[in-house]
């Protein structure tokens, strides 16, 4: 009987000062407690997450802002450059009639001063 009454004790003195139901009280106690700071860090870490989200697309619309600009002042630039290519070549052909014209009048000229001198000898 010593043994049963030793167990029996034992038992009793576990069991009669609820040291096994504050045992699981305090580990559920803990677990809730890491859980939730569990659940905190990925709160967190999700809150980086959406930030880092948010400055990617303000960003992305910054750049996209950025190359619509600069696709517009592209084509403007290439229609202005058209415009300037154009107006060369029409102040080509004006200089090239100039020339031609000059080339005529300078013949006709020395031609006149051709005739005076024989008109003269």
């Amino acid at each position: 009987m010593g043994w049963m009454e030793f167990i029996l004790g034992l038992v009793t003195v576990v069991l009669g000062t609820g040291w096994l139901f504050t045992y699981r009280a305090y580990k559920r106690k803990s677990e809730g407690e890491a859980t939730q700071s569990e659940a905190g860090g990925w709160e967190a870490q999700q809150h980086v997450y959406q930030n880092t989200i948010e400055d990617l697309e303000k960003s992305c619309n910054f750049i996209r802002n950025d190359r619509d600009m600069l696709r517009k002042e592209n084509a403007e630039l290439r229609k202005e450059n058209r415009e300037l290519r154009k107006k060369i070549n029409e102040l080509e052909n004006v200089i090239s009639e100039i020339r031609k014209v000059q080339a005529r009048q300078g013949r006709r000229i020395e031609s006149l001063t051709n005739k005076q001198k024989k008109n003269k000898e």
